[in-house]
């Protein structure tokens, strides 16, 4: 269904399950603040989507006569979703802001890396989930604390016993932390394992899971240029401001998110490069203040 105001991008919001006319009550207050600014809006089944089934997927959305711009906001979707996605909007008449190769640079740590390895902790990944293959890849971390992932996620609410690797785990051990790691992400898991050495992240306690309360902040780029400043605080990730938007204008898409945490030795460090399609907003972002930076961006009203 699309909204009843106009504008350069349409925002594409996944609708509640058996309710083509409702936004998902997860991205509810997005859908308002988008609206209320400007934006028009579209919707799409997201458990159809990854069914594989575009056109019931995309049924809501009408066809385009002008190639209206668009912008996904919805849930995470592998990268070939992704493309199967990007392919049936073109043929709906639709212009999709980033392309499958630029959502993949994003959303895969192994693409992302290369534009962001001299701010960010090593890592290494292979392909798939032999543990054998992951217990020798470890060899390359045996010495530093280390996190397991996959490709995109690790099982950080598993901090103890299938996130975090203490430096010199045994083959034993390193067994038992990969089984929660892999069992948890289940069928979320995508494409590999990655293995990255810890960074020693400014921490405010533990909360009930064991999983550290860090200092860690994510920044939304639109072109390579921040679209929203994170409110003033003591450090601030701003202080580095130029360096983040170099490397986000290293990146084929125009809508990315880099977060990034204070570390013990007084720098920000890269944790991680995510879509901003679908990266979350952060708990001290409101929906109202992000849509009406992005549409100042998006309009080039900056």
């Amino acid at each position: 269904m699309i909204g009843q105001t106009t504008a350069s991008i349409l925002i594409f919001f996944p609708h509640e399950p058996f309710s083509v006319s409702r936004v998902d009550s997860e991205f509810a207050s997005e859908y308002e603040a988008a609206k209320t600014v400007g934006f028009t809006t579209g919707f799409y089944d997201h458990d159809v989507l990854e069914q594989g089934d575009l056109k019931t997927a995309l049924k809501p959305l009408p066809f385009s006569e002008n190639k209206q711009r668009l912008i996904l906001r919805g849930w995470m979707i592998p990268g070939e979703i992704y493309t199967s996605l990007f392919e049936a909007l073109q043929s709906k008449g639709y212009k999709p802001e980033t392309t499958p190769e630029a959502y993949e640079e994003a959303h895969y740590i192994p693409h992302s890396y290369p534009h962001t390895k001299e701010q960010t902790s090593r890592c290494s990944w292979i392909y798939g989930d032999n543990v054998n293959a992951a217990w020798e890849l470890y060899s390359e971390f045996s010495n530093s604390n280390a996190i397991i992932k996959d490709w995109v996620k690790s099982a950080k609410s598993r901090w103890n016993d299938g996130c975090f690797i203490p430096a010199n785990t045994n083959e034993k051990r390193f067994r038992e932390i990969y089984k929660v790691f892999r069992e948890e992400r289940g069928n979320l898991f995508n494409r590999g394992i990655v293995l990255r050495e810890f960074m020693p992240i400014i921490e405010h306690g533990k909360d009930m899971r064991g999983m550290p309360i860090v200092e860690e902040t994510r920044l939304f780029f639109w072109n390579g240029s921040l679209i929203v400043p994170p409110k003033p605080s003591d450090p601030s990730p701003l202080d580095n401001c130029n360096q983040w938007e170099q490397i986000a204008r290293k990146f084929k898409s125009p809508f990315i998110t880099i977060d990034v945490a204070y570390l013990t030795d007084g720098t920000w460090k890269i944790v991680e490069v995510g879509d901003g399609g679908v990266s979350g907003l952060p708990l001290d972002l409101t929906p109202d203040r992000f849509y009406k930076c992005l549409w100042e961006h998006t309009n080039n009203q900056v």
